[in-house]
């Protein structure tokens, strides 16, 4: 492992070239290992910049990129982050056991070594795509669902719903129920669990791209806030929205801060390409 310091704004392959013996094949083969990040963790790509003050990390053991068809965003021995697919439960049920996101993500570290756990820290609906969050450890676990709303400090999320919204940004805040049929719904007298979303519109077309903050984490917040506007995610049958070949949510940035050293670490992933297809439908 390799820790060099920045001292200027350069592209990371830049910066590499000008501190490094490495070719730039060398580079581009490192990052696309995710064996190169700052020291807080965060994974760099090719496009990202480095600044004075970060500390670059260059990792030469070779890492797992994907599980399946399942991308790995970061992982060290505390942490494992990957990208959920659209279509896939988080865990399982009565219904589904083995095709969860649980199920191949424990396989693929048992594979690696047997007595090796890991444990889910959150979870995405079914049809939700994005980051999902596992730690390896289970007192770590605890510790960050004991205290998610805080330790999850940016819990970003990109959306495309029917419909221009007349507001370009704002703050949504509702109390949220649940009926028999277990569809949550907001409630008229303020009564239930508090949900706060911020959004700030993307882009624009015949729908609208948004980019979603939460500050607390309701079951269906999202999907049941904007269908309170009457601008449902293009997808949702459940909550009012078109038909469409997904849910059209994504779960797009996570910063959490570890409960123990209280190190900041930083994961993103990009919406699939067909969110910005999709404004004009």
């Amino acid at each position: 492992m390799m820790l060099i310091p920045v001292h200027q704004k350069m592209n990371i392959i830049d910066f590499l070239l000008e501190n490094t013996d490495y070719s730039k094949k060398k580079i581009k083969s490192l990052l696309k290992f995710r064996a190169i990040t700052l020291e807080h963790g965060k994974v760099l790509s090719h496009e990202d910049l480095v600044r004075e003050g970060q500390t670059v990390v260059v990792s030469t053991e070779k890492k797992e990129t994907k599980i399946g068809n399942i991308e790995i965003i970061y992982e060290d021995e505390n942490y494992l982050v990957v990208d959920k697919p659209s279509g896939m439960l988080t865990v399982s049920t009565d219904k589904e056991r083995n095709r969860t996101l649980y199920h191949l993500v424990r396989e693929y570290v048992h594979q690696k070594e047997k007595k090796e756990k890991i444990f889910i820290v959150h979870r995405l609906d079914r049809e939700t795509s994005g980051l999902v969050l596992f730690a390896k450890d289970e007192k770590l676990k605890q510790k960050l669902q004991e205290d998610w709303e805080n330790v999850a400090l940016t819990r970003e999320y990109t959306a495309v719903v029917s419909g221009i919204l007349e507001e370009k940004e704002a703050r949504l805040v509702h109390y949220l129920k649940e009926n028999q049929q277990h569809k949550v719904y907001v409630s008229p007298v303020n009564s239930g669990k508090k949900a706060i979303t911020d959004y700030q519109v993307l882009a624009e077309d015949k729908n609208s791209l948004l980019k979603l903050s939460l500050s607390t984490g309701r079951k269906n917040q999202i999907r049941v806030q904007l269908s309170y506007l009457n601008h449902p995610i293009i997808g949702d049958l459940k909550y009012g929205g078109c038909k469409a070949k997904r849910l059209y949510l994504h779960a797009s940035k996570l910063v959490i801060c570890d409960p123990f050293t209280k190190k900041k670490f930083t994961f993103v992933s990009k919406p699939p390409r067909e969110f910005k297809r999709v404004l004009s439908i």
